[in-house]
């Protein structure tokens, strides 16, 4: 080869070698930006089940009071028992519904089917 050709090889070689170069560090941040979207859609989830969590509570709490409350009529009580209960609500407030306010469910029962066989 001569000399105006090996210049040229060698600035061929240095392009070839810039453009690897740039290809590389696009690819990496490539990778970064896709590694920061998981991140975020992996904290994203964990936001919301600590949401889901804390509306579960919020909404137990609420049967809670309900239940509870003997300000609140007793249809309603029972209603919010029963549905505390299949929550997976236990604990005093489970025990009391169970003991307290689910036998009058059971009397309502039988009186409504009582009145719809006598329609």
């Amino acid at each position: 080869m001569e000399p105006g050709e090996w210049i040229q090889f060698v600035l061929l070689l240095g392009s070839i070698a810039g453009a690897l170069a740039g290809i590389a560090a696009l690819i990496a941040s490539a990778v970064k930006a896709v590694r920061r979207v998981i991140r975020w859609f992996t904290d994203l989830g964990a936001s919301v089940d600590t949401l889901l969590r804390h509306d579960k509570a919020q909404y137990l709490s609420i049967l809670r009071l309900t239940v509870m409350s003997e300000n609140i009529p007793l249809s309603e009580r029972i209603a919010a028992g029963k549905t505390y209960a299949e929550a997976g609500g236990n604990g005093d407030v489970k025990q009391y519904y169970e003991t307290h306010l689910k036998p009058f469910d059971t009397i309502q029962r039988k009186e409504n089917a009582h009145e719809q066989s006598h329609v």
